[in-house]
């Protein structure tokens, strides 16, 4: 049994689909395959059952993926421990991140980060707060950055930044009207006080955007309100700026983002990195502490 072995049943066990598998781990599908078999007729038990539809895990599998999930962890920690007690900051660091908060803080601390830590094989993925902490539980990623409020046991919440939610609309001295254009994932719209100030029974449309570009869009080609995050203000255009609405300071809405970090042995060194590039990143007004 090799840690090459267990990554591949992680890995099949993770899309489902040998061809992906094997994509993702860099190898050829007969070359998984083989590995698989291999491991399988070393332990005399079927970890996948395999049909021409689906791939899915035996009652021994779903334990040997669990453990071979821990063990690919630990493994991974050893190079970090040693890599801490040489004062280096390098190996591999799995962040994940909403993605209604990535489009205004990757791109810098990506460029910041890479430049400042050569060594560090860095790796993102967007993804949103429920499914970032679960797989910070199960080890798949080192740390996660999302909408606060989200800890469970077994999870440390730091608080990176507390961002104004600003007021988009065509009628500058009407708010009130009937386009309310929503995007509940990004700016916990159910929460926001904004909705209150509109008032439910004047939001008689409402349409669910995937981004906040649709949004702007959606407010300028058909009218109506909605609501974006400050950052996104550099975005806009200087016509478009002129369609932010000042909203009194009792009605001012707010959205708190959060880093998610779970107690990773031999990889403190790769979060302090991490947290400090962060807080260089982001606007100084916004940052929290």
């Amino acid at each position: 049994m090799t840690l090459q072995q267990l990554k591949y049943v992680v890995a099949v066990n993770r899309y489902r689909n040998y061809a992906r598998a094997a994509e993702a781990c860099s190898v050829t599908q007969p070359t998984l395959s083989a590995m698989l078999m291999k491991l399988e007729t070393e332990l005399d038990v079927r970890i996948f059952e395999r049909t021409r539809k689906s791939v899915v895990p035996t009652a021994a599998g779903e334990k040997i993926i669990k453990l071979a999930e821990k063990t690919l962890v630990d493994a991974d920690r050893i190079h970090g421990v040693i890599d801490e007690e040489r004062g280096v900051v390098a190996g591999e660091l799995k962040l994940s991140i909403g993605p209604t908060i990535a489009p205004y803080i990757m791109p810098d601390f990506i460029s910041a980060y890479t430049h400042e830590y050569p060594d560090v094989q860095l790796m993102v993925k967007d993804m949103k707060v429920s499914s970032l902490i679960n797989a910070l539980l199960d080890g798949s990623i080192d740390a996660g950055i999302g909408l606060s409020g989200h800890t469970r046991k077994g999870i440390k919440e730091i608080p990176l930044y507390v961002e104004p939610i600003e007021v988009y609309t065509v009628k500058r001295n009407d708010v009130r009207n009937d386009f309310l254009w929503v995007m509940k994932e990004a700016l916990s719209l159910r929460e926001n006080t904004y909705v209150n100030y509109v008032g439910d029974a004047r939001v008689h449309h409402s349409y669910e955007a995937t981004s906040v570009e649709q949004l702007v869009r959606m407010v300028d080609l058909v009218g109506g309100s909605t609501v974006i995050p400050h950052m996104h203000l550099r975005y806009l255009s200087e016509a478009q700026r002129r369609n932010v609405v000042e909203i009194d300071a009792a009605q001012k809405s707010y959205r708190t983002i959060s880093l998610y970090l779970k107690n990773v042995s031999g990889k403190q060194l790769l979060i302090d990195s991490m947290l400090a590039v962060l807080r260089k990143i982001i606007p100084a007004s916004l940052v929290v502490g």
